[in-house]
Order: C-alpha cells, then sequence, then structure tokens
C-alpha cells in the first residue's frame, strides 16, 4: 500500500510519517486525504539540521594535484580526493533534495546545484581547473558534486548524501585550506561544518589522490580477511538506517528519480600495510574523453562482468538481485563496484592512504519478500590482501529515495 499511497496522494514530497507505521488510523486517514508532511515553518528550533563532513577524514592530508600552471593540454590528474557529506535532518522539517547519479553542472559553478539548492561548499584558495583556468576562493561549488541519496533514518528526519571527486589543483606551495560547507532547511534554518585539511606531497613525492595509489591491475579476489589487508569501514547507510528499495511493481523499472531506491553507500579502506590499492580515482577522467567521464569511476559494460576496471579490487555485494534501470539484473552476491560513481584517495592522518568510493543507488532491490538487505563490502590490495565489513540494513515502507524529500521547486 505504500508506494501506491506514495505515488497518488499528491504527496510526494513528504510520506515519512508513515515509515514506522506509528500514525493510528484516524492520522493516516487525514494523510490519505492530501494532508502534507513537510513543514515549512516551525516554532520549536531545538532540532536543527545536523551537517558532517565525513570525507576527507579530520587531519587528511590532501595532494596538491599536478596541474600547476597554464600548460596547453587539460590535465585531469588534480587533487583527486573526494568530498563526502552527511546531512541529518531531525524533524519534519526537509531539505528538498532530488537523489540521482548524476547532479553536477559545470555550467552552474557559483550558483547554487538545482538538486540541493539549499546547500553550498566552498574553500578558501583558488581552485586550479583542467584546463588552466582558474575557480576563485570563495566561489560556491555545489554544483560540481557528483550524486546524492537518503536513507530512512530513525524518527521524523532523513539522512542525506552527497559526493564530489576533485578533478582540481591547487597552487603550489599551498600548505593548507578549508572547506567550508553548510545547508539550510525549509524553515530557514542554517548549519555550517569546516574541515582543515593538510597539503601533500604524499609519499614518493605524489602529488595527487590517483598517485597515492598504484595502477589498476587484474585482481583475484581474496575469500578470507587477511589481518595484512586493507581496513574497510561503510560509513553509509547510516547505522542505524533502513533503505527505500525501489518500486517494488513488476515490470516497472527503475527510472531515477521516479522509482529507483536511491539510497547512498561510502566504502573506505585504509592501505595500513602500504601494500597498494590499485585505483584510477578519476576513472576516464582524461583530455579528449566525454566530461561525463571524468572523475567517475562508474564502468557501465561491466556490470554483468563483475569487475570495475578502475578499481579491480572493490567487491561490493547485496544479497538480493538489483534491478538495474536499462533492465538488466545483477544477481544476489554478484559485483556491484562497476555501477560505484565516485572515488578519492587522501593521506590519512596515521600516514597511511585512504581511499573512498560512494555510489547513489539509482536500481530497485529485488527482495522477493526479505524485509533487510545485507550489503558487504571487501577490498584486495596489490599484494593480494583483502579486508572487508558487511552491515544488514533495514527495508524502508517508503518504496522510493525520492519520497523521503521534497525535490526542489
Amino acid at each position: 500500500m505504500q508506494s501506491i499511497f506514495n505515488q497518488h496522494t499528491g504527496i510526494s514530497s513528504r510520506a515519512h510519517s508513515l515509515k514506522r507505521f506509528l500514525l493510528p488510523v484516524a492520522a493516516c486517514a487525514l494523510l490519505l486525504g492530501g494532508c502534507k508532511k513537510d513543514n515549512e515553518a516551525i516554532a520549536d528550533t531545538s532540532a536543527p539540521p545536523v551537517l558532517n563532513i565525513v570525507s576527507p577524514v579530520e587531519g587528511a592530508t590532501i595532494m596538491p594535484g599536478g596541474r600547476l600552471g597554464n600548460a596547453t593540454t587539460a590535465d585531469y590528474n588534480g587533487t583527486g580526493f573526494a568530498i563526502n557529506l552527511e546531512i541529518v535532518t531531525k524533524d519534519t522539517v526537509t531539505i528538498p533534495t532530488k537523489e540521482s547519479l548524476n547532479i553536477r553542472n559545470t555550467a552552474a559553478l557559483g550558483q547554487p546545484n538545482v538538486n540541493l539548492p539549499g546547500f553550498a561548499a566552498s574553500l578558501d584558495v583558488d581552485l586550479i581547473k583542467p584546463d588552466g583556468g582558474t575557480i576563485p576562493k570563495g566561489t560556491n561549488l555545489a554544483s560540481l558534486f557528483n550524486i546524492a541519496g537518503t536513507d530512512d533514518t530513525p524518527g521524523p528526519g532523513v539522512t542525506t548524501w552527497v559526493s564530489w571527486h576533485v578533478l582540481e589543483s591547487v597552487a603550489a606551495g599551498t600548505s593548507s585550506f578549508t572547506l567550508t560547507t553548510s545547508v539550510t532547511d525549509r524553515a530557514g534554518r542554517k548549519v555550517t561544518a569546516t574541515r582543515l585539511l593538510k597539503v601533500g606531497p604524499g609519499p614518493n613525492g605524489a602529488l595527487s589522490g590517483e598517485a597515492l595509489t598504484p595502477a589498476p591491475k587484474p585482481i583475484t579476489y581474496g575469500t578470507v580477511d587477511n589481518p595484512d589487508g586493507p581496513t574497510v569501514t561503510m560509513i553509509a547507510p547510516r547505522t542505524p538506517s533502513s533503505v527505500s528499495p525501489g518500486i517494488q511493481t513488476a515490470g516497472v523499472l527503475p527510472v531515477p528519480p521516479t522509482s529507483g531506491a536511491l539510497f547512498f553507500i561510502q566504502v573506505s579502506a585504509l592501505d595500513k600495510s602500504r601494500n597498494g590499492i590499485n585505483v584510477a580515482e578519476n576513472g576516464d577522467g582524461t583530455f579528449g574523453k566525454p566530461a561525463a567521464d571524468r572523475g567517475t569511476i562508474e564502468d557501465k559494460t561491466q556490470s554483468n562482468a563483475g569487475v570495475n576496471r578502475y578499481v579491480p579490487g572493490l567487491k561490493v555485494t547485496f544479497d538480493v538481485p538489483l534491478l538495474q534501470p536499462n533492465g538488466n539484473v545483477i544477481p544476489a552476491g554478484g559485483n556491484l563496484a562497476p555501477v560505484f560513481n565516485t572515488a578519492g584517495s587522501e593521506l590519512d592522518p596515521s600516514g597511511f592512504v585512504r581511499t573512498t568510493f560512494g555510489w547513489s543507488v539509482g536500481g530497485t532491490l529485488q527482495l522477493g519478500g526479505k524485509t533487510s538487505v545485507t550489503i558487504k563490502a571487501a577490498v584486495t590490495d596489490a599484494a593480494g590482501k583483502t579486508g572487508s565489513t558487511t552491515q544488514v540494513v533495514q527495508i524502508s515502507p517508503v518504496a522510493n529515495g525520492q519520497l523521503l524529500t521534497p525535490a526542489p521547486r
């Protein structure tokens, strides 16, 4: 009933109040009559949103990037780190978001991101673009972010995630810079998060996130964890949370944002043995390639093959099949790494290289009656050592991730 309710009552901006089925019958009847659970103004200001910078980690060192002057050709071998943000709402005041596998619009640089207009991000240093141009310090960088996804946090709020692989460089001699981010909800409550980031170079004179990791090569996945393997963590979905599975209607393909799951997964691997994790953080981000391929590790043609050629050691699985928007089905236990979107590397405060991967799930989980999904993420390094982590996530009764937040007007 939940998906039918969401599609036909005209309250797609918020069906979240029903997500725990805690409302009495009378309240449900009122909602079916068209009540909108998206409060634009509230008297209680005690529960503003929470904004966390989860990547880079506190104390991380970022590489300066290889684009340090006006060269004659474009250079996409920039800083190569990932910025991932967690936005948690605590009440029924929402933050309009269009969850998507692509929220990026470089032509709108300096303007709000139309897919998340309440969000802003800036640096206190200039950025050097791959073509040699300059993005002045203080510019709103929100429209450069790549993806957004939302999971169903316990209580009246939700958790929204946004991710960006940074293709740009900073000027030579930069020793540190501050990342400033903010988000404003529909009641006008604004929260800010900042992070001071040190600037490399890294081991062996590495100038970019790409140079922190060895180039991709064929990898044989380990079957068991090795104590000398990477330390793997999964920060998103947020714990505890539930996730929207996508519209569970036979014959309906997941077409983001109208019917897919649209929750976010973040996997982080710490190379504590310094064996190297084989990654091309820029994906196909080289001069002459289409703009859409720059700064993303999505390897679309490999979703049936099970290996992401940009990060062959990454293996992420669900214990249920995933129906993709193109009609392809990745079976339960199949490797989902080829459809991951973003990657970036930084130098952890411990001195080890940390690589972070992000994915907004555009497909539909084929649940077959299950009420949870088990997500396993494993990373095998260049020495064949494997580390992994597993998370069991409950299924939200809100069928489509876009229904957890109102779409921007």
